[in-house]
């Protein structure tokens, strides 16, 4: 297994076109004329490109899931199908969106994402009664389109410019701007059932689709930027050297000849420590949340009861999310992806009794400190692994994996109720990925520290 850590100059990489610098970087705009980093601004525009894609994540679709059902004539069950093709097709494809990412760049592939999201919910606004099959069938394309777009490329874009522009700090500057992005994703229900009070669910759609184009459109064409390189800086701060005549000197490819390609990083233990247990959470998180009625009932608890427990998993999750940002630019990221598999199978093996004390606090002790891992390891893990040269189809696998688990997630754990009984059978086969995830993980510290050189 090659490492990128320590750094060696490779000579048997040649520049590949879809990293060959722009000069974009420069349009509408000279960012290296700002008074602060550039990079600060970079922060603050991709967290609202992700905040964004909000019409494409769960937290999303979910308000409006009644109104579908009514408004297309199909069951819920019928449209929880559609729902899984439609994001296990957005999986699937999602890989070659992060190698877009790195030959266009985040501000075109960016802006591609909005405006398709918003032309999705456009047609999504005017769909009717239709019969099963091209209701399966609309509704299936409706969903990958909304899914790919919105949860997949608007939120891979931003997410991979932000690590483009920060090295020292990147783990606790991602932290940050996940944190805020939680917060919003928490919020978005509550601002979404309001806006389908005003008018219906189709103006809804519509608004948002407007709100996409003219402003989420105009912050990307005008302050998106791909990287330092492209724009006359340094990472992490300082103007790059300027030819005789005041102009950008021509840029290098971004990153070092020492980067490893995505087949590369695919092949490397540690991307694998990293991305299983990410996926798993996506998994059998978003499973939890879309069955946990069901769970409470089967529990014991009422509707309020067991919805209560997001709340104090905020409160952990946001903290440890900070914390882990701060750690991840000081120690190994498969070091804190072991500790995510740990928080994961105490979560999985105590959710099923969170009717008593005990085993409802290690229940949202683990899932608080699970979700306090996702961001940094999703956002500041793969550069500092493997470098930034190939960085959005590196990302891209990753993201590829966890959007195909969110879409398994919530299909396998009612298969399992209807041939059990019961949700429990579901978290035990559930916590075989981050039990494996965890094996990996240590035998990739053993192996790094074993292979160390001697001080």
């Amino acid at each position: 297994m090659r490492r990128l850590d320590p750094l060696t100059p490779r000579t048997d990489v040649d520049p590949r076109p879809e990293t060959a610098p722009r000069s974009t970087g420069l349009w509408p705009f000279d960012p290296s004329r700002f008074p602060v980093y550039y990079g600060w601004v970079i922060v603050v525009v991709g967290t609202i490109g992700m905040i964004a894609s909000v019409p494409g994540q769960t937290a999303g679709v979910s308000v409006f899931t009644d109104h579908l059902t009514d408004g297309t004539g199909l069951s819920r069950l019928q449209l929880s199908i559609a729902y899984l093709i439609g994001t296990g097709t957005s999986g699937v494809v999602l890989p070659r969106g992060g190698r877009a990412v790195d030959r266009y760049g985040a501000r075109v592939m960016a802006l591609a994402a909005t405006l398709g999201l918003a032309a999705t919910l456009v047609v999504l606004s005017v769909v009717g009664p239709m019969n099963t099959v091209v209701g399966m069938v609309v509704m299936s394309v409706g969903f990958g389109c909304l899914r790919f777009s919105g949860q997949g490329m608007l939120t891979l874009s931003s997410r991979t410019m932000i690590s483009q522009w920060f090295d020292r700090r990147r783990g606790v500057v991602t932290s940050f701007s996940n944190a805020f992005m939680s917060f919003a994703f928490a919020a978005s229900p509550a601002f979404l059932l309001w806006l389908i009070d005003l008018d219906g669910f189709r103006t809804a759609w519509r608004l948002m689709a407007a709100a996409l184009v003219v402003v989420i459109g105009t912050i990307v064409v005008v302050l998106f930027r791909e990287s330092p390189e492209s724009s006359g800086l340094m990472i992490d701060g300082g103007v790059a050297e300027r030819e005789s005549d005041g102009s950008m000197r021509a840029a290098g490819p971004i990153g070092t000849d020492a980067d490893l390609t995505r087949d590369e990083a695919i092949r490397d233990a540690r991307f694998w420590a990293v991305t299983l247990p990410v996926a798993a959470l996506s998994s059998t998180g978003t499973a939890l949340t879309f069955h946990i009625v069901d769970i409470g009932a089967e529990i014991g608890l009422t509707d309020d009861e067991i919805v209560r427990i997001f709340l104090p998993i905020a409160f952990v999750s946001v903290p440890v999310t900070l914390v882990n940002g701060w750690l991840i630019d000081k120690v190994s990221p498969v070091l804190i992806a072991a500790a995510m598999c740990v928080s994961q199978l105490v979560m999985y093996l105590c959710v099923s009794y969170i009717d008593t004390t005990t085993t409802a606090v290690l229940a949202i002790a683990g899932w608080g400190i699970s979700q306090g891992c996702f961001a940094p390891l999703t956002s500041a893990a793969m550069p500092r692994l493997f470098g930034r040269r190939h960085l959005g189809a590196i990302s891209g696998v990753q993201m590829s994996a966890m959007v195909i688990g969110s879409a398994i997630g919530p299909a396998l754990f009612a298969a399992v109720k209807s041939i059990a009984g019961s949700y429990e059978a579901a978290l035990w086969i559930s916590a075989t990925v981050p039990a494996f995830g965890l094996a990996l993980a240590i035998w990739c510290l053993v192996r790094s520290s074993s292979t160390a050189p001697a001080a």
